[in-house]
């Protein structure tokens, strides 16, 4: 059965723990903001804050430095609505913030001129961001230059939170020289796509080869890219330069070059991409929870990135399946739904397993599909799907690992979770480190190549496909965003409560996979855990 269901907007919440370490605030969680978490919280404590979601906004005022990255639209004049980054400074100055606050947000000419004589007591950095938006993780994680303006001893503190970055060159500059500059290289880009077209369009008329034309200028030393200068890609599109070339347009007087630029965008007509756009289908097994799997289908439906299909597995014995369907058929229409009953092995290994042979039906591609699992009682982000897919995409990578936040009696608003810098097979012997079903973002193909999920673990299923994937030499890319929130209160239906016939079970059927791969020290290390995490006794030859 298939159903559409509209979106509705799931709250949100996390806290971070700053410890000793600096703690580093972000304020507009888009493409940039996340970028600057994934790149900084390598090194600082972050805590994130958006208007859309139920984020903590004395979290981020309590930090020692605070990042603006929130969106400056193009106003019914054309020019830049630089209002979002006014609402965020008039909020901080009632507060008196005294840390930096940095403004990556692109801004019009001599707009931080008049924030710093409106907001005298802010100490205001215009730092502008030059990231591709396609790979805006990784560039922002290796930037080509940094760009600043503002009084230089504020300065001097935001370059201390960069100390990190190598090779860059560091360009100091007032205000109006860093917004003109960050709105003249997007238009620089806009004006070589259009360059290109134009010159591609000449090609069609002479009946000559645009590569072959286009190849002699890739080979002039003053080029040597074909970044911008490669035919056959379409006008420039996306939310930065055609925005940021406009509004230079309706600034400058008599802008001719840049006048030309946009008009021979508008009559570039829209390329058909080479290369087909990626699918993700969210697998969500469930088991007589239908409060908790409608908090993770609207978490699903939350997505600024909607999946192409959720397949929602029930037990066959699932009690709740007529409220599931009763409720399915209130959420909407915004998502594609197959609900399907667990035909293999009565756990959730074997509810995946059906997902997967249920996918043999649908003529799916498998390398060029990702599969995000949910766990019935967990829930997402709304960045989630968003930033794996394009992370796994930057990176070329099979598997996109990304934060988990625990909530439970101690921390009901969530807890933040050690992300790690990298994994292996053996630390998956004697802990999990922090890896589980809620943010396992996984390529199809490398899923089908291991097997899919072992029906003999009823559970630790996570560890165990896990050690596969690694075994395999699956590749992985680490995402240091937080975006999975998991429901870690104490409940008996919880496969972790202490003494569960399950968790026992698949504990004592992983160390007998396992065991002959471990050392006495992990064999030690594994029946500890055990024994104090899930008060489970496991019998080995130590």
């Amino acid at each position: 059965m298939i159903l559409d269901y509209s979106r509705i907007y799931v709250l949100s919440s996390f806290s971070l723990k700053s410890g000793n370490m600096k703690t580093v605030g972000v304020i507009g969680l888009g493409s940039v903001g996340w970028a600057v978490i994934h790149g900084i919280s390598r090194f600082y404590h972050c805590v994130g804050y958006d208007i859309v979601g139920d984020y903590d906004w004395d979290a981020v005022l309590a930090a020692d430095i605070i990042f603006i990255c929130v969106s400056t639209p193009i106003s019914a004049n054309g020019e830049l609505d630089c209002g979002n980054v006014s609402e965020v400074l008039n909020r901080l100055d009632s507060v008196k913030y005294n840390g930096c606050v940095v403004i990556k947000s692109t801004v019009s000419i001599g707009f931080m001129e008049k924030m710093k004589k409106k907001f005298p007591g802010l100490r205001l950095i215009y730092m502008p961001e030059f990231l591709r938006e396609k790979s805006s993780f990784t560039w922002f994680a290796e930037p080509d230059r940094i760009v600043l303006s503002g009084e230089r001893d504020d300065i001097n503190e935001v370059l201390s939170f960069f100390s990190w970055v190598k090779g860059a060159k560091t360009l100091i500059m007032n205000y109006r020289s860093a917004e003109l500059g960050k709105l003249a290289h997007n238009a620089f880009i806009a004006t070589k796509v259009s360059f290109t077209n134009e010159i591609e369009k000449i090609c069609q008329q002479f009946e000559v080869n645009p590569i072959d034309v286009m190849s002699i200028i890739w080979a002039d030393r003053r080029v040597m890219s074909t970044d911008h200068l490669t035919p056959g890609l379409g006008p420039y599109e996306g939310k930065c330069v055609p925005k940021d070339t406009h509004e230079l347009i309706c600034v400058a007087d008599n802008p001719i070059l840049l006048e030309a630029v946009e008009a021979v965008n508008k009559n570039v007509p829209p390329y058909p991409s080479k290369f087909p756009e990626s699918k993700i289908i969210v697998i969500i097994p469930t088991n007589n929870r239908p409060e908790k799997l409608k908090r993770a289908l609207k978490s699903v439906e939350s997505q600024t990135r909607l999946p192409d299909k959720v397949i929602i597995v029930s037990e066959e014995s699932d009690s709740s399946i007529k409220v599931i369907h009763d409720f399915l058929s209130d959420l909407g229409k915004k998502l594609n739904i197959d609900h399907i009953t667990n035909i293999k092995t009565k756990n959730l290994s074997g509810a995946v397993n059906t997902a997967l042979d249920y996918f043999s039906l649908l003529n799916i591609d498998l390398d060029n599909t990702y599969i995000a699992f949910l766990d019935d009682d967990d829930w997402w982000d709304r960045q989630y799907l968003q930033n794996n897919i394009k992370y796994a995409l930057e990176t070329n990578s099979d598997w996109t690992i990304s934060g988990l936040i625990r909530h439970d009696e101690s921390y009901p608003q969530g807890e933040t979770q050690p992300i790690p810098d990298v994994i292996f097979a053996e630390t998956f012997f004697i802990t999990n480190p922090n890896i589980q079903g809620s943010n396992l973002f996984l390529r199809l193909s490398e899923l089908v190549a291991i097997g899919g999920f072992d029906e003999n673990l009823p559970s630790t299923t996570d560890r165990d496909v896990c050690i596969r994937l690694l075994d395999r030499g699956t590749k992985y890319a680490i995402l240091r965003n937080h975006l999975v929130h998991h429901d870690a209160f104490l409940r008996v239906d919880r496969l972790s409560y202490p003494g569960s016939e399950r968790k026992k079970q698949g504990i004592c059927n992983f160390y007998s996979k396992y065991s002959a791969r471990m050392n006495p020290e992990q064999k030690e290390k594994f029946t500890e855990r055990a024994k104090k995490l899930f008060a489970i006794e496991v019998l080995t030859d130590v």
